[in-house]
């Protein structure tokens, strides 16, 4: 029976916490991750892990330990591969961290799976059986800003860019979003009074506090100027086996799928893939 260790990543990217936000924010935009484990300050015990929608939803805050998910799930590196992949169907999570105790040893993904499992294992099942029909678009012409905005409350990380005749033109994804983000400093006033606001007579002088902080911002130009075009696409057809190959080759997490007139019909994520194991 395969174990988690025998699939799972030993050398684990990860941060201390308390820690810095622009050097995780420059570690998901480096190594173009989605997510990394945070431990305790000087060990290796596991205390949270944050991920790019984290840091896309609190762009202002600057501390990792109200950022981060401290609900994490782990698996330890002896347990069958199988309970894994049972706990990533049931939870949808993307990345499981691996625990001897309290400390982290590795880390498994679904691209680990999808590299070192799927695309070796010759499933003959078809695309189509699990693609997802409904998929998530915006207008190319909206402003990065506001289609990350978009993305957030639909609970999207990836949304296909529609043209001005109604043709879908390209693909972009958070991790796209996250390497545009820049740490800018960004000044607001606070005005203290101690006396009514309702009179306009007041003796006591109004105080006006100035906080200066540091927050993540995307830039104001059209989301057709950083999506990835033309799209990567597959057959409905397809074995999900090859799929599994062409999202290694490609290294990417998700493709579009096209039917045999190559009309877009759906989109198929690499954690949908491993519903077939």
């Amino acid at each position: 029976m395969m174990k988690v260790e025998e699939i799972m990543t030993r050398n684990v990217i990860y941060a201390e916490v308390p820690g810095n936000r622009e050097q995780v924010l420059e570690t998901i935009q480096e190594k173009k991750i989605s997510g990394i484990p945070l431990v305790k300050k000087g060990t290796k015990n596991l205390i949270g892990i944050i991920t790019r929608e984290d840091m896309l939803r609190n762009p202002e805050e600057s501390q990792l330990a109200l950022i981060m998910s401290k609900n994490v799930v782990t698996i330890s590196p002896e347990s069958p591969f199988e309970d894994c992949l049972k706990l990533m169907k049931q939870s949808g999570y993307r990345r499981i961290p691996v625990v001897s105790g309290d400390q982290l040893v590795g880390i498994i993904t679904v691209g680990d799976i999808i590299h070192k499992v799927l695309a070796k294992s010759g499933t003959a099942a078809a695309v189509k059986e699990h693609m997802r029909r409904k998929v998530f678009s915006v207008w190319g012409r909206t402003p990065v800003f506001i289609a990350s905005r978009l993305m957030h409350l639909a609970n999207e990380y990836v949304a296909l860019v529609v043209d001005d005749l109604e043709n879908i033109v390209g693909i972009v994804s958070n991790t796209d979003l996250i390497s545009l983000g820049e740490m800018k400093l960004e000044e607001r006033k606070s005005v203290l009074k101690s006396g009514s606001e309702s009179q306009e007579w007041d003796w006591e002088p109004s105080s006006v506090l100035f906080i200066t902080q540091k927050k993540i911002s995307l830039p104001k130009i059209a989301i057709n100027k950083v999506m990835s075009s033309p799209c990567i696409t597959i057959s409905e057809s397809a074995s999900i086996a090859a799929c599994a190959q062409q999202m290694l080759q490609q290294n990417i997490d998700q493709i579009v799928v096209v039917n045999d007139r190559e009309q877009t019909v759906g989109m198929v994520f690499d954690i949908d893939l491993i519903k077939a194991l």
